[in-house]
């Protein structure tokens, strides 16, 4: 997939990464998808906007090794997202998923108390820039 996230510091204890059994949908991972949480600590690909978030994936995974490993997702770092086709992000602004594509953009009421949003903008974006943001999940 591309626009994965790119890493720009990690933060915390290595990233405070948590650990998820991925679902079967995610036929495969790669490092710096937005993974989207799911019921009982699993995780799979992000599949829309504004869904509730588990991370960032700390490492690719194929297709094969899905159903049965677990994955490490990254939830504190400073890490790079493209603002989606039509999304934007102010500075200082929350920004979720805008997408099945590890875009962003800025956030709807109550997505930070939702789980939803990634993080909080460090710039401002216009469509399809890549913007800092600080993960804090």
């Amino acid at each position: 997939m591309a626009d994965e996230a790119t890493i720009v510091t990690l933060l915390g204890n290595g990233g405070d990464p948590v650990e998820y059994t991925v679902s079967g949908a995610s036929a495969s991972v790669v490092k710096g998808e937005v993974m989207e949480l799911l019921d009982a600590s699993t995780c799979q690909k992000v599949s829309g906007a504004g869904v509730p978030i588990a991370g960032i994936a700390s490492s690719d995974m194929t297709s094969g090794e899905t159903a049965t490993t677990k994955l490490s997702c990254l939830t504190h770092a400073v890490i790079n997202l493209k603002t989606g086709g039509s999304g934007t992000a102010t500075l200082g602004s929350y920004v979720r998923s805008a997408g099945a594509d590890n875009t962003v953009t800025v956030s709807t009421t109550l997505d930070n108390e939702t789980g939803k949003s990634i993080g909080k903008s460090l710039e401002t974006g216009g469509n399809a820039e890549q913007i800092d943001i600080l993960m804090n999940l």
